[in-house]
This record gives C-alpha cells, structure tokens and sequence, in this order.
C-alpha cells in the first residue's frame, strides 16, 4: 500500500514538472483499484493453485509446438546445417531482412545511420563464413544483455528527439540465461545465439562459455532460486552488481538458506570463459527457492509489483515493454511464454477468439476470463485483474502511447508506464481498446 501511495505521488510530480500531463496520465487507473490488496479481498479463493508444477511442465512442452519462438534447448540439435543457420540469421532480422538500405534511422547521438553504417552491420553477420556444418557452443550470460536484430551496437532509432525505442532491439537476457551459440561476426565482437525465448546478437564480453554439462546446469538446475521482485540486483564478490527481472533462475548450493541466505552460483565471464562464483542472497521477499505456486493472487501479487515503472521497448532502460511485462509474471510461477505479444497470443492453452462480437458481448467475455488471462490485440497486451466493485473490468500492461481526438484530429500521447486501466482508451484510429481486442488467452 505505501508502495502505491508513493508512485501515485510521484506521478502527480512529474506532472507538475513538465514531464507529463493530465490528459496522457488519464487512462492510469489509481487509488485502491491499483493495489494488489483490493483485488486479493475481492477474491477468498485467490490463493488456491490453477496450476501444478506437473500440469505447468505439460504445458510449457505445448506452447513450444505451437511457436518456433520458443526453444527446448536441451533437444537441440548439437550441429546445424550452414542453409539453415543462414535462415535463422537472416529470419532474426526482422523488418530488417532484405532491406537494402537503412530508412531514416538515427544514432544516439542524433546522427543519421549512413549507408555505409547499415552495410557494415550486414556484412557483420558474416554470412560467408558459414561453414557447411556449425557445432553447437554452449554459453551462460552473465550479465544482464541485450539479443540484437542486426550485429552492431549503434541504436536505431526512428526519431532522433525521442530515443526510447532502437528498432534492433530485440530483448535484454537476464544473467544465468543458457545460450546455444552458433556463430560469430566478422568484427569478433557479437555471438549469433538461441535462447529459450529469442534469438539473435549477443556481445561476446556478456557470454561464458563452457562444456555441454555445466551449461546444462543452467538448463535445468535442481535447487534454484526465483526472483519474485520486479527487479533484484545482487552484489559479486564485494566488486560488481548483475542485475535480474522477475522470473529469473539463479542456481543454488542447497535450497535450504544458512543463517537467513542462501549459497548462490553467479556466473562470470573471464576471457570468454564461464566461471562461478558463490554468493550469499539473503531470504526474503525479492525471491523464492523454486517457482511461486500459480495461482489467482499470485498473478494480481507479481503483476502490482511493476507498478510504475517505465516502458522498455524490448528491455531498454533495465525494464519491461508489454509483451516481457506478462512473461516476467508468468515465469515466476513457472509458465514460459513466448517474448513477443503475437507469438504469445498463438501459444496460449486456451483462447477465445473476439471476432464479429459486439463491444456488449466482448465486455462479456472480458468479465468471464480468469483472473490472469491475457487479453491481445494488435502489437499489445494486457494481464486481466479482474472486475471491479461497479462490474468494471480492469487490466494492468506496460502501455507505450495512446490517443485522445477532437473532431476528426487526433493526438498521440505517450505515457510510458507499467499501469491498471479500463478498456476504454483508443488506438489511432479511434478504435476504443475493448473493440480491437482479437483474443483472450490463458493457460488454465
């Protein structure tokens, strides 16, 4: 509740200051509606479990056969044939694939990105020396990182006054993520690599590599700790901080805490080797020895935890865009979702489907959905919180931009905030959120 009371009052700075206004902060739900405990008293049955750890095991498996976005690393193949790693780096692209020029693109600094710029970061992928046959690497990061599109570190940004959102961002990887590396680039700075969610560019200095049985602990370790914060940052060998998202899997020594912490393993990377070092985490609330039981509270509980914090197109400025925001959730309590918000809307258990309803029939629908359930629409994605006292259902997301008209004339205002709203607030084509939803998902 202080949590809340202190982001309200911030927000409410922020406006005064210039750094906002009424109008873009208006689609912000808050007071008691954005607070884990209004919806947990709402609901008595909140904390019984939807899903085992079993159950939860089954369909992770499933979700994997309905996306190519997310990988079973441990059945990867150990080596891949040069026509398909072409493919993958090439599909890793994006928008980007085929173009042969960069569009209008700027640097951090405000420069344009020059042709010479772009075909450098092209010939980067060292396409041509893709050898027949590529052997399996096998890698740990141990270094919160960003997975790039193309191998270059120069921002893309289509704007060069408002630089929050560099088009080769990909995703940022937590530390102890496992990697299949797959291929370097001509300059022997990135590593071409899969991991569980995403794949792409990643710089070498963030990756330790390591034999096939250590990197498998990473996999699948028996004792590990869950960070259940929205953020945790833990300190190495009184020299360094790695920081961590929620949902992320730190190893442990023994699953039972000594004298109030637990013995972790923190990987470190020395001269492109994985080494490890054993570091104290003190038990409390920021994590948790194995995934938190899945159930209604718990999504309400971990979703309220991102409260406030900035948009991060594709974990830029150490936070969470909408599609990481609901798979950070998700992980917590063990349900590995796909990175990205249409590739998540494919994946899910169960969906039902919005089209040719009225907004009536799809408020309906909403206010049916389990507390959790995701509901999808182009490019976006929320977490269901559940009804209101008036009936009222309500959603939290990281929300990028929305827009308000007069007349005809519409006007795009960027909020930029992990916050609770209604259905209500509008695209750019004046298409209310309720009526452009396509789809509500869950897994149970």
């Amino acid at each position: 509740m202080e949590k809340n009371v202190i982001l309200v009052a911030i927000t409410a700075l922020l406006v005064l200051l210039g750094f906002g206004n009424t109008s873009s902060a208006s689609i912000a739900i808050h007071g008691n509606r954005a607070t884990a405990g209004y919806w947990t008293e709402k609901n008595p049955d909140g904390d019984k479990i939807c899903l085992t750890q079993e159950e939860i095991a089954s369909i992770n498996q499933a979700m994997r056969k309905k996306t190519a976005s997310v990988t079973d690393l441990i059945t990867y193949p150990q080596a891949v044939g040069g026509a398909e790693l072409k493919e993958l780096i090439l599909g890793a692209q994006q928008d980007f694939r085929g173009e042969t020029e960069p569009g209008e693109h700027f640097d951090k600094g405000g420069s344009p990105i020059t042709q010479y710029d772009y075909n450098a970061a092209q010939g980067n992928c060292n396409l041509d020396a893709v050898p027949v046959s590529s052997e399996v690497r096998y890698g740990v990061v141990t270094m919160r990182t960003d997975m790039r599109l193309l191998p270059t570190a120069k921002y893309y940004f289509d704007d060069k006054s408002f630089q929050h959102y560099d088009d080769l961002q990909g995703t940022a990887l937590d530390p102890c993520e496992p990697l299949l590396v797959l291929h370097t680039s001509k300059d022997g700075a990135f590593a071409f690599a899969i991991g569980r969610y995403y794949m792409g560019w990643v710089s070498l200095g963030a990756i330790g590599f390591t034999d096939r049985a250590t990197w498998e602990k990473y996999v699948s370790p028996k004792n590990f700790l869950v960070v259940t914060d929205h953020k945790k940052k833990v300190h190495v060998g009184g020299a360094w901080d790695v920081l961590f998202q929620m949902g992320s899997i730190i190893p442990l020594k023994s699953s039972v805490p000594q004298g109030g912490f637990y013995q972790a393993v923190i990987p470190v990377e020395i001269n492109g080797h994985l080494s490890e070092a054993d570091v104290p985490i003190k038990a409390d609330s920021t994590v948790n020895p194995g995934y938190l039981p899945c159930t209604p509270n718990n999504f309400v509980r971990q979703s309220l935890k991102f409260l406030g914090d900035v948009y991060g197109w594709g974990g830029m400025e150490e936070s969470v865009d909408c599609s990481s925001f609901v798979q950070d959730v998700y992980r917590s309590m063990g349900i590995l979702l796909p990175r990205d918000a249409d590739q998540q809307e494919l994946a899910m258990n169960h969906s039902v489907s919005l089209e040719g309803l009225n907004t009536d029939a799809r408020y309906q629908k909403a206010a049916e959905a389990p507390v959790g359930a995701l509901f999808f629409k182009p490019g976006h994605v929320m977490l269901y919180l559940g009804k209101d006292t008036k009936g009222t259902p309500l959603a939290i997301h990281s929300a990028s931009s929305y827009f308000t008209f007069s007349g005809n004339k519409g006007k795009k205002h960027y909020i930029r905030r992990v916050l609770v709203s209604d259905l209500t607030y509008q695209n750019g084509k004046a298409v209310r959120t309720i009526d452009g939803m396509t789809s509500i998902g869950s897994c149970f």
